[in-house]
């Protein structure tokens, strides 16, 4: 396509209904588009919301409510392939048994002679091509059947590209301006040093129970979880907290998201123990908030952090190990000149390497390439 001949790009994406990286992901990418819509770009978002809470279900129930949704979403596309011409059709995807979902979808769109994008929002693909299993061998068949393939962290970019495939694509997730403008907005919050705050969706891949078991040993701190959370898990993490977990632990639910970067500014420290992430926006929230940051080495969070070459951005330990969250939040509570220098060290690089305008037009120039 040539760079001045306008291209309609449809995005098929979870968004408003949807909780995690991907919706939050597609939430920051609508919003700067409709500031800075160009005359040669037309952007159309496409998603049905899946059922809420699908999360705590059965693994039989999550199946058939998934499969129920997809059949709505795969209809859904077809009449808006059938309503309007598109040049693009831009699939995210967090891969495992949706792949075959994206199979389809896929060769869907293909038959209509249309371009396809799949962009795989999760950081697993080293693992994958490693143990050779099933989901690899269907995100094999995702990759060949794509016209571009967008991974998210140079890791997953070097193995797919030393295993052959041409058409690879590296997109780093996007800070969202509107993260800058509350920081702006709200310069004066104070940071509570004892104050340790998580963000996500309260589930045990997140390391929500590690966390507890680890704080359980921490003295003169608060810990505030931010996030989605069942009733059945807030039982749980109040049950694991034990006696007394009222003098330190909030589990504050979903918050909007002023809300919830006014408390990352506030937080002395920002935890996220997860067991596996892409590209988590979270990260990169934190550290536009300066935060002394804890968390896990999955994904792009290293890559996000330059935990390789040895500079202070934050702490990376191993998902599940409770010793090592427990003494890196030590660190961080008792080390405050290091704690602090993390904070700046991260707000810069957040800032130079992962701003909105950077990523769009990488973002654009995908589209427009295909």
């Amino acid at each position: 396509m040539t760079k001045d001949k306008k291209i309609n790009v449809l995005l098929c994406s979870p968004y408003q209904g949807a909780v995690g990286g991907i919706s939050r992901w597609t939430g920051h990418i609508l919003a700067y588009y409709e500031i800075h819509k160009s005359y040669n770009l037309k952007l159309v978002h496409y998603y049905e919301a899946i059922e809420s809470g699908i999360f705590e279900f059965s693994k039989l129930r999550r199946l058939i409510v998934g499969l129920k949704n997809y059949i709505k979403i795969y209809k859904g596309i077809l009449n808006k392939l059938n309503s309007e011409n598109y040049d693009v059709v831009h699939f995210c995807t967090s891969a495992s048994i949706s792949l075959i979902k994206d199979v389809v979808f896929l060769k869907a769109v293909k038959n209509r002679g249309i371009k396809t994008i799949i962009h795989f929002h999760f950081g697993r693909i080293p693992d994958l091509y490693t143990k050779r299993n099933w989901e690899q061998k269907l995100l094999h068949k995702t990759i060949k059947l794509a016209d571009k393939v967008v991974v998210i962290d140079q890791m997953s970019y070097n193995v797919l590209a030393n295993e052959g495939y041409k058409n690879i694509e590296l997109l780093p997730n996007p800070l969202t301006p509107k993260v800058l403008e509350l920081i702006e907005q709200n310069k004066f919050i104070k940071r509570e040093v004892r104050k340790i705050v998580f963000v996500g969706h309260c589930i045990y891949t997140k390391g929500i129970y590690e966390l507890i078991e680890a704080c359980k040993e921490l003295e003169n701190f608060n810990l505030k979880m931010i996030g989605a959370v069942s009733d059945y898990t807030r039982a749980r993490l109040l049950e694991k907290a034990g006696k007394n977990s009222s003098d330190w632990l909030e589990i504050a639910g979903e918050q909007d998201y002023d809300t919830t970067i006014k408390e990352m500014l506030s937080a002395g420290i920002f935890v996220l123990p997860t067991y596996t992430e892409g590209f988590p926006n979270v990260i990169l929230e934190s550290m536009a908030c300066a935060c002394p940051i804890v968390t896990t080495n999955v994904g792009a969070i290293p890559e996000m952090l330059d935990i390789e070459n040895g500079e202070n951005y934050g702490i990376c330990i191993e998902p599940k190990n409770v010793q090592q969250l427990k003494e890196s939040l030590q660190k961080m509570l008792d080390n405050r000149d290091f704690a602090l220098q993390c904070g700046k060290n991260a707000q810069k690089r957040v800032i130079e390497m992962y701003s909105m305008p950077i990523v769009w037009r990488k973002l654009e120039s995908i589209w427009k390439k295909n």
